[in-house]
């Protein structure tokens, strides 16, 4: 009788027991949903920040080539001055000593493409500058990129090690929860064998 009395306490802990286990698998969370909550929150972050600074890059980048587009023509209009000159000098070397009128139009020609060769040198010279600052602007947006991509990448293995780590904790739970269905079988079992 008393062994009949034991088996049955021991049935009703199981029970007890497997009534919790199934209290925790039907609640349908773990002690870590709220780490993969905000690790899923994280990443939405970073995904973002990437995002904007994917567009600032874009924008960079069409600014830089406008600038360069800039660059090009400010060069080629001091050459095509260059090329002026050079015509206006030979002219000069040409013409006729006692023409001293000519000489002096073409000598004021010539100053006035220097000056103006100059003025497209200073010009080339400040787009320059302007395109280089763009390429430090776009080079720190790479690097701000690269930065969050990395950060991201981090983000996602800790998601991918946590989704592992819920996958194997409800695999001890199923079992835990199968180890408990089959000692309440064996107690029922061990009980009717008594009776």
């Amino acid at each position: 009788m008393k062994y009949k009395k034991t088996i049955i306490t021991v049935a009703a802990a199981v029970a007890i027991s497997f009534g919790a286990a199934t209290a925790v698998a039907d609640s349908g969370s773990w002690a870590g949903t709220p780490n993969l909550s905000n690790t899923r929150n994280i990443i939405d972050q970073l995904g973002n920040k990437l995002t904007d600074q994917s567009t600032k890059v874009s924008n960079l980048t069409q600014q830089s080539a406008d600038l360069q587009s800039q660059l090009t023509t400010a060069q080629n209009n001091v050459s095509t001055l260059q090329n002026q000159m050079n015509d206006l000098k030979n002219q000069l070397g040409t013409a006729s000593s006692t023409n001293d009128s000519l000489q002096q139009q073409i000598q004021q020609k010539i100053a006035e493409t220097q000056q103006a060769i100059a003025d497209g040198n200073n010009k080339v010279a400040a787009v320059q500058q302007q395109v280089d600052a763009k390429q430090k602007d776009l080079d720190a947006a790479n690097a701000t990129i690269s930065n969050l991509q990395s950060q991201l990448n981090d983000a996602q293995q800790k998601l991918n090690d946590s989704t592992n780590q819920s996958s194997q904790t409800k695999q001890q739970n199923d079992n835990a929860l199968q180890d408990a269905k089959d000692t309440e079988a064996h107690a029922q079992s061990v009980l009717n064998a008594h009776q």
